[in-house]
């Protein structure tokens, strides 16, 4: 995915980029639970210099077993980065443009800036629209609904339509495969 797995410096998502209200709950002083925050997710950056290629991250941990315990922070603020942490996870929303718009032929024959590859396993669920999910060899058509399990292959998604696809990931740190390396 190369530079569209970074976050663009000095754009800004679009403004009607969909917008995710996070609850985090916590504990109060007399160990009761209490939402400890409750607003629109701040963590939004646009990729790939395109205003409408929008990630959400909504939570990140370091390590597992998760710290329960410790006083909040916001383990998203301070930038992107595709990759979770070899044993830590990632939660995010990504609002991927049409083809068209990220200078990708429509029918997704030029998709190769696209392709990236995590050392994670990957929940990958369609909130809204419709996508391609390509690998080397072949694609799957997915929709609404639809929910794709992504064991660290080589991969792409390729947006033939010409309204923007939402999908939510959750990525969880594994072993890399050969080749893959850590930061």
């Amino acid at each position: 995915m190369g530079d569209q797995a970074k976050a663009s410096a000095g754009v800004k998502p679009y403004a009607e980029s969909v917008k995710f209200r996070r609850l985090v709950s916590g504990h109060n002083e007399k160990g009761e639970a209490v939402f400890i925050e409750d607003r629109n997710c701040p963590n939004v950056f646009a990729l790939a210099d395109n205003p409408e290629f929008v990630v959400t991250e909504l939570w990140r941990q370091a390590d597992a077993p998760n710290d329960i315990t410790s006083p909040y922070e916001d383990t998203t603020a301070g930038g992107f980065d595709i990759n979770p942490t070899r044993n830590g996870n990632v939660f995010r929303i990504i609002e991927f443009p049409p083809n068209a718009k990220l200078g990708v032929n429509p029918d997704g024959t030029a998709a190769e800036p696209m392709k990236h590859r995590t050392a994670s396993i990957d929940y990958c669920y369609i909130l809204e629209g419709e996508v391609y999910a390509v690998l080397d060899e072949e694609e799957k058509f997915m929709q609404k609904g639809d929910v794709l399990i992504q064991r660290g292959t080589v991969h792409s998604w390729s947006n033939r339509s010409d309204k923007p696809v939402v999908i939510l990931f959750v990525l969880c740190g594994a072993e890399p495969t050969p080749g893959m390396e850590y930061k």
